[in-house]
């Protein structure tokens, strides 16, 4: 509807509804879609309150009020429902659907003023209940998800609706809690601040609880490693790192001859040719090596690492002085208890206030302010002291940085790939020059360009369609 009242062919100048609570709910989503109505020339009316659309100042705010106490119908209609539902899941009944796996078992039905309200609570389904000991099993074994699906649809089984498995089905089967009989819900925040519960023996346990943890570890290992199996899949080291300086596109992964020149190509010269950007074509192996070699020269040094470790010592003996969150609001608020404390005795002192009129309230401020005393000796009693930082040893430094040079030389672009992801912030070219900005707070971090020995691979090839 907006669409339509904001585009050229404008289809209406009116819009009506039966009450203003039909047009929104929420003030600001309200004032916010009658702002747009307003500038296209839009009116909306209200058939029961005659005072929306008018211009007068007091139907105005009238309109604001009836707009107010509609958000507040809906919001605490809400929280309501939201009460009655976790005190029926608390007593072990259900107000959702049970997942695959379990069934309702109907405890019986009571007659409402407006509908049926059925009670019920999970029972285990024996026949689906099987189908997630297998996929359990299966996954224990080390058959992944895809093989799991293919192995259930080809023996027939099917969903709780009825469909084929898919591997997002096999997904959330694995990581449902409710499998061991632990009921985790309202974790999901759609409309608003929740409050998540989280009710063990909800369910009847389907996995017994070794056999759920064995896989949740094989499951989060998997996960560990997505990253880098992601990685190996490309031999482009540098993907989404260099940047043209001349457009501030991207560079993107490029082929040309069926795969047999490799090159990093601007993605607006990709998309539009020469006329959007002229930027040069740079020899994958050239740029990658020149990368490379800069870091161990500019990184992996003894004295640039003795640097970067002597800056995070540093850091972290200063961060110990500064007070946490909670010292300093107590701070604030003794200082503003000491203050107002003080106007009263001057007051006092002054003749302006009876003895009879500020006795208790000088009292109550002596009061909070001893409180609030004794919470900042607490906290500064329960503050840990000053811990000691020792410099590494420098025969393992050098090892580190060793065993950090034989890596880039010898692992997998995998392995390499999460390093440059760590420590280089981008790769930008201007024209042969490619300069390399870090992450890391060291003096080498500035922007220095260096020119890779023929950035360009051999003449006449251009890249063709096959981008990684």
């Amino acid at each position: 509807m907006l669409g339509d009242a904001a585009s050229k062919s404008h289809p209406f100048d009116t819009i009506i509804v039966h009450k203003l609570d039909r047009f929104s709910r929420d003030s600001l989503e309200s004032f916010t879609s009658k702002a747009i109505l307003k500038r296209h020339k839009v009116r909306l009316i209200s058939v029961q309150e005659p005072v929306v659309g008018s211009d007068a100042p007091e139907d105005a705010f009238m309109e604001h009020i009836l707009v107010g106490m509609a958000e507040f119908y809906s919001k605490n209609l809400a929280r309501e429902i939201r009460k009655g539902l976790t005190e029926r899941i608390r007593q072990g009944f259900l107000v959702f659907r049970p997942p695959y796996g379990y069934r309702r078992e109907v405890i019986e039905k009571r007659e409402g003023h407006k509908r049926l309200r059925t009670i019920s609570r999970p029972i285990v389904d024996d026949a689906a209940a099987g189908v997630v000991r297998r996929i359990f099993e299966l996954c224990d074994r080390g058959v992944g998800y895809k093989e799991i699906t293919k192995i259930l649809n080809s023996d027939g089984l099917r969903t709780a609706q009825g469909k084929r498995f898919a591997s997002n089905h096999i997904y959330w089967i694995l990581r449902n809690k409710a499998y061991v009989g632990v009921l985790e819900y309202n974790f999901r925040e759609r409309y608003g601040a929740v409050e998540p519960m989280t009710i063990p023996g909800f369910y009847p346990a389907i996995i017994d609880q070794e056999l759920f943890d064995r896989v949740q570890r094989k499951l989060r290992l998997s996960a560990a490693n997505w990253r880098n199996s992601y990685a190996n899949r490309t031999t482009y080291l540098l993907s989404g790192l260099v940047v043209c300086d001349a457009c501030g596109r991207r560079y993107l992964g490029t082929a040309a001859k069926g795969g047999k020149f490799h090159y990093y190509s601007c993605g607006s010269y990709l998309k539009g040719g020469k006329e959007t950007c002229a930027a040069r074509l740079i020899n994958k192996d050239k740029l990658e090596s020149a990368v490379l070699a800069k870091i161990q020269e500019q990184i992996l040094s003894p004295t640039n690492i003795r640097s970067y470790i002597q800056r995070v010592m540093e850091s972290a003996l200063k961060s110990q002085d500064n007070p946490s969150p909670e010292q300093e609001a107590v701070r604030l608020a003794l200082n503003d208890v000491q203050t107002r404390l003080q106007r009263w005795e001057n007051a006092l002192e002054s003749g302006e206030l009876s003895i009879e009129h500020a006795a208790q309230r000088i009292k109550e401020l002596h009061e909070q302010r001893q409180e609030l005393l004794n919470k900042k000796q607490a906290l500064d009693r329960n503050r840990p002291g000053v811990k000691r930082i020792s410099a590494i040893p420098t025969a393992h430094m050098d090892a580190y940085v060793a065993e950090m040079q034989r890596r880039l030389a010898v692992k997998q672009i995998g392995s390499k790939r999460e390093f440059l992801q760590e420590v280089l912030k981008e790769v930008r070219v201007r024209g042969n020059n490619v300069s390399l900005t870090y992450k890391l707070p060291l003096r080498t971090s500035e922007v220095r360009f260096f020119t890779p020995l023929r950035l360009v691979g051999p003449p006449g090839f251009e890249p063709g369609t096959n981008r990684l």
